[in-house]
């Protein structure tokens, strides 16, 4: 490949441009993992983390894709046979949904429109209309990569609160997250997930993962399990 013409730019929606200076940092020797200087790092990345998240509950990062991140998120609040509400608005959505209900959960979906966003006001009259409390978790992308659409996410929070129900609000951020505003606590978000190879610029294989304490709370009754992250479950 020439490069006589300047440093090649992939303009796709990721994996996206890996900027010099993050680039140079990945030639520096490794690390021991049990040592001081890699405690410290780690430390440092998620407390970062959180801030990007915009929380005060916890971050995890996990070697995976943010198919990896879907399933780690899934299997650490849920249990099988738990129902989830899935919000229609692109193909990543409805495969987050396909990934739950392979892990064991029943999967409900609320029917959308490729070209629009998720309607708060039709997330609130399903939720209330939920009188036994079925629905134990929500499914939305906030930007969803295969459609375009961009969903608002602070307007579903307050739909779900003004719907009295006690479902968990889990959001995919992995084409948002660093690329638009995003307000985990603020918006009543209680599972983030999302990729390092997009807004945040870096290599692909991580994933990300934040927690508020109504999630923290149902991870202590969650039964789910998927085969490779249930030696690596933890919150």
């Amino acid at each position: 490949m020439s490069v006589a013409a300047g440093r090649e730019f992939l303009a796709i929606p990721g994996p996206t441009v890996i900027p010099d200076a993050v680039l140079a940092a990945m030639q520096r020797p490794a690390l021991d993992i049990y040592s001081g200087p890699m405690l410290a790092l780690t430390d440092g990345l998620l407390a970062d983390l959180s801030r990007i998240f915009r929380t005060a509950g916890r971050t995890y990062i996990y070697a995976a894709n943010g198919h990896g991140a879907w399933d780690a998120a899934l299997t650490n609040v849920l249990s099988r046979g738990d129902k989830v509400l899935v919000l229609e608005s692109g193909n990543f959505a409805m495969r987050w949904g396909e990934a739950a209900k392979m892990l064991g959960a029943e999967v409900e979906v609320l029917p959308g429109d490729y070209r629009r966003a998720v309607k708060p006001e039709a997330v609130e009259a399903r939720l209330k209309a939920d009188g036994k409390g079925e629905i134990k978790a929500l499914l939305v992308a906030q930007i969803d990569t295969a459609s375009g659409v961009v969903n608002d996410i602070e307007a579903i929070g307050q739909a779900v609160r003004a719907a009295g129900h006690e479902a968990l609000l889990m959001v995919d951020t992995v084409a948002s997250l660093g690329c638009m505003p995003f307000e985990m606590d603020a918006w009543g978000v209680d599972v983030a997930m999302a990729g390092s190879q997009k807004g945040l610029m870096t290599p692909p294989g991580l994933g990300f993962t934040a927690v508020g304490a109504r999630g923290r709370a149902a991870h202590k009754k969650a039964g789910m399990r998927s085969p490779y992250w249930a030696a690596c479950r933890k919150i």
